[in-house]
């Protein structure tokens, strides 16, 4: 969101009449290096073939040529944490985490306790594929390469279809831009095609609700990221989930914490590294049946810190007990 925030608010400013290299202030109600103003995002999503799609929830393993496997909580063990309960395989399956995108279809299987058909789930490499390239310091004034400046890189190369979409929430009336149009994306300025749609989400696009049902006073549910969360305790996050759920976490099924930093156009230095829990992190929660609406209000909610960012949405599943 970094990268994408800054190309909107830059498009939104030159539309005014504003210029990185000019002496004019960024509009105020764009904010500063430290906030957005008024404006308000969501995402980012990506988009293939005309479908949103979904980080799918850290539940799903597969073995090559076997339908995918889902996630179910163990017996208490004793670790490092102390008495926890471990997500595991199902019973005589074997295979490896599945990290991957769901349309609204498979995600709404995926919350309701099931398994997303095949058709649902997309990986990186149906989406993209990396391009590896060779790259040398130049010496502009000799015209001669540097010495030990030899570097690779890996580029993505994105599939024609595929589309990186944000909502934005809070542009003044008439500042609204139309149409289609280039702009300049990333550290390497390369030329992205924007298309601007006025209006709220598509119904394909809106989350599907939760499916939630007490076994008797119990409720089981689960919180999923759809979107980056950045919470100011990490440690305490892994251990009880986000602040602010009720009930009590039994279980977590987490990527390793993402180390995010940036550059600082305003102070012309890197930005310090913050700790980001990625997409997909999963945990399961037991509460009060009369917690139930409560619980259903947190579906498509964004929690922790740099909501106006789009940080921490989360969707609400359910988990059934046992192992099989």
């Amino acid at each position: 969101m970094s990268t994408l925030q800054g190309a909107i608010r830059t498009t939104l400013a030159r539309k005014q009449g504003w210029s990185p290299h000019g002496k004019e202030e960024l509009p105020a109600a764009l904010g500063s290096s430290k906030d957005l103003g008024v404006l308000r995002l969501r995402g980012p999503y990506l988009r293939y073939r005309g479908e949103r799609l979904y980080p799918a929830p850290h539940l799903f393993f597969s073995k090559k040529g076997e339908p995918l496997a889902r996630l179910v909580l163990g017996e208490e063990v004793e670790c490092d944490m102390g008495l926890v309960r471990l997500p595991k395989l199902e019973k005589n399956r074997l295979g490896k985490r599945l990290s991957g995108w769901l349309i609204a279809a498979g995600l709404e299987a995926a919350l309701a306790g099931g398994i997303p058909p095949t058709e649902t789930f997309f990986q990186a490499g149906d989406l993209w594929e990396p391009e590896h390239r060779v790259g040398i310091g130049w010496n502009w004034e000799t015209r001669t390469a540097k010495e030990g400046q030899l570097y690779g890189a890996i580029h993505t190369r994105p599939k024609s279809e595929l589309q990186i979409e944000v909502e934005v929430d809070g542009i003044p009336e008439d500042w609204h831009p139309e149409g289609a149009f280039g702009v300049s994306l990333g550290g390497e300025g390369r030329i992205a095609q924007v298309t601007i749609t006025e209006g709220s989400s598509e119904p394909r696009d809106r989350l599907p609700s939760p499916s939630l049902t007490p076994e008797g006073d119990l409720l089981r549910f689960t919180v999923s990221l759809l979107t980056p969360g950045s919470y100011p305790k990490p440690c305490q996050v892994i251990r009880e989930g986000p602040a602010k759920i009720p009930g009590r976490c039994v279980s977590a099924s987490i990527d390793k914490v993402w180390q995010v930093g940036g550059w600082d156009l305003e102070k012309r230095r890197p930005r310090p590294l913050t700790s980001l829990f990625p997409p997909g992190s999963t945990w399961f929660y037991e509460a009060k049946r009369e917690e139930l609406d409560q619980i259903k209000e947190l579906h498509g909610k964004l929690t922790g810190n740099q909501q106006a960012y789009g940080m921490g949405e989360v969707v609400i599943g359910t988990w059934q007990e046992g192992t099989k």
